[in-house]
């Protein structure tokens, strides 16, 4: 029996995570981390994490941060699982890799950028420009993914994968902002259908009732006015995000 705990914070890529320990049946310590109290940037958990971000996975001790890093651990934890393609081939395992560290290395610092673009540039300006070049570029590669998803139902020919829980995060991150994704009638039929996944509904379910808890007490970011290097009484509670 393995140790698992887990630091996840709602609507953050910890849902990936959170959905395959459901899809794994696993047995593990979900820690809710309150942005609005600063606890990310405590010392405690910077001792764990020092990027200061979630997810991350405590494994019998020892910390485990980045989503795509997590994900690759639970599969080699849950071999059996189906969390990723089990191939005997080396060389197809080392494409199965390619296409989850594409999703932390490609798509998920476009998510930022057209979601938050105030994190990385300081001036009006800069940040108009910056998502407006993220969106051109996540154009590109959600035509890989829908290109992929024409003749599949899932990333993989193997079949569903945890890099499908990963996309799914990555559309619903999208949803609703600058970025269109009725363009993509392929991918938005893959994340309607990922929510019908026992794992993907227990998840969210979870992740909901965090959520709630959070909105109550006035404690969830509202990333329209989240700041890099704000403190916790100076972040601006708006529910909606």
């Amino acid at each position: 029996m393995h140790d698992i705990k887990v630091f996840y914070a709602p609507g953050t890529c910890s849902r990936a995570v959170l959905i395959a320990l459901e899809e794994a049946k696993a047995k593990y310590d979900a820690q809710l981390l309150v942005y609005m109290h600063g606890q990310h940037k405590t010392d405690d958990y910077l001792a764990l994490n020092p990027n200061g971000k979630t997810p991350l996975m405590v494994l019998n001790g020892q910390s485990i941060p980045e989503t795509s890093a997590i994900l690759h651990t639970l599969h080699e934890l849950y071999p059996d699982a189906g969390l990723l393609p089990n191939s005997p081939d080396i060389a197809r395992r080392g494409q199965i890799m390619a296409d989850l560290i594409w999703c932390s290395s490609e798509l998920h610092p476009n998510v930022f950028r057209i979601r938050i673009p105030q994190y990385f540039c300081d001036t009006p300006d800069g940040r108009l420009r910056q998502r407006e070049m993220a969106v051109k570029s996540m154009h590109a590669k959600f035509q890989i993914i829908e290109d992929r998803l024409q003749s599949q139902d899932w990333f993989l020919s193997e079949g569903w994968s945890v890099i499908d829980a990963y996309l799914f995060w990555v559309y619903f991150r999208l949803d609703g902002t600058a970025f269109d994704v009725s363009a993509y009638p392929a991918f938005t039929k893959h994340y309607k259908t990922i929510q019908q996944r026992p794992s993907v509904k227990r998840a969210i379910a979870f992740e909901m009732k965090a959520g709630m808890s959070l909105k109550e007490k006035g404690l969830m970011v509202n990333f329209e006015t989240f700041r890099p290097g704000d403190k916790p009484e100076d972040f601006i509670a708006q529910i909606g995000d």
